[in-house]
């Protein structure tokens, strides 16, 4: 963790920058390290780019930023892959369309380029078709949420006919022509020597990159690609018990008409500030009064389902462990919940008042009275 960069001066601003001014500084360094806009090293640029983009990933979310604020990098490590940030851990997709609008965006995520390990895609060759992909999404989601199940709206990127150019690729007023080294059959016949004869293979045309077509004037909306990048926001509904890393896996069917392809979202829970969480169990820790744990009580204890009374018999010591029987997480494949298991910490009494310390000081000699 040392090596890593404070957040704050990777974007270039102040620990109490607002929201609007986080965008405003991943915007602006978002284009500065456009790849197409480095050509001299495309690579470097794109790293750069990804780091800002953890960075944006971080502060642009509350939880996440205080977790910074409070422990730095060590906060927020739980949240990024084994390795380190990648383009799977980033959940600000929806953001992309909103800080580069459709020309950048598209840009980004027409070629495939930097985001192809997000989405799990491979990079476009010439102006052929995208091989085949799976996409993958992560939505972030409270411990509560998790307890209850949610309905999400989640933002799908998807390729779309491009509608400045129709799909044609080539700017308006122009149009493809037929490509003269392959005569518009996009592949080629190639004679290669082997042993003592000549054998013959048909390969793609790389003249044309296979389409047959040449495009003088390619349409600067999708790069002569006839595609954009289009994002489509459907109702994921998250089943209750849900943990981290856990896949829903949408079909292509129950969204008639946004999708071609099955996408898989993945579920990343937020930590919470008052339950630990163990599979279908949670952990909480109670602090109780020394007259409580002495001469036993009944406490209100939160749970994922609202207050429940606990019951501490006398004589309770600090870091006993109690269980609340299933008031823990549901389970997903089987009825049911966890439990939730319960800490409590003897307070020790400060800033005594005159009585009180009389009545320990007498509680104190019974005590070793008894002893004797």
């Amino acid at each position: 963790m040392a090596d890593k960069r404070d957040y704050y001066e990777l974007l270039g601003i102040v620990r109490t920058a607002s929201k609007d001014e986080i965008k405003s500084a991943y915007r602006t360094l978002a284009k500065k390290f456009h790849p197409d806009l480095n050509k001299d090293n495309p690579k470097l640029a794109e790293e750069k780019f990804k780091e800002i983009s953890e960075a944006y990933e971080v502060l642009i979310d509350d939880n996440k930023r205080a977790r910074y604020d409070q422990y730095g990098h060590a906060g927020v490590a739980s949240d990024f892959s084994k390795g380190g940030f990648t383009w799977r851990d980033f959940s600000h997709v929806s953001d992309l369309e909103d800080i580069f609008g459709h020309d950048i965006f598209s840009d980004f995520f027409g070629r495939g380029s930097i985001f192809q390990d997000f989405f799990g895609t491979r990079r476009w060759g010439g102006f052929g078709q995208p091989e085949a992909h799976v996409k993958r999404l992560q939505v972030e989601v409270t411990l509560e949420q998790a307890y209850r199940g949610v309905s999400t709206e989640v933002a799908i990127p998807h390729m779309a006919v491009c509608t400045e150019c129709s799909g044609s690729g080539a700017t308006k007023g122009s149009a493809p022509k037929t490509c003269t080294n392959c005569n518009g059959k996009g592949e080629i016949q190639q004679e290669q020597l082997q042993g003592f004869g000549r054998i013959i293979k048909i390969g793609a045309c790389p003249v044309c990159g296979g389409r047959g077509k040449i495009i003088e004037h390619p349409c600067v909306s999708c790069h002569g690609s006839g595609e954009i990048q289009r994002l489509d926001k459907i109702n994921v509904k998250i089943p209750p018990g849900v943990d981290n890393g856990t896949t829903l896996r949408v079909t292509a069917d129950k969204v008639a008409g946004k999708l071609t392809e099955d996408v898989y979202v993945m579920i990343s829970v937020q930590p919470h500030p008052l339950f630990h969480r163990q599979g279908s169990d949670v952990y909480l820790e109670k602090t109780i009064t020394l007259a409580e744990a002495a001469l036993g009580s009944k406490v209100d204890v939160p749970t994922l389902d609202g207050n429940a009374v606990m019951k501490i018999p006398p004589g309770t010591q600090t870091d006993t462990l109690f269980r609340l029987r299933g008031s823990g997480m549901p389970h997903i494949k089987i009825r049911g919940h966890g439990d939730q298991y319960v800490r409590v910490i003897v307070r020790t009494p400060k800033n005594l008042t005159k009585r009180q310390r009389e009545l320990l000081e007498e509680f104190q000699t019974i005590e070793k009275e008894k002893i004797v």
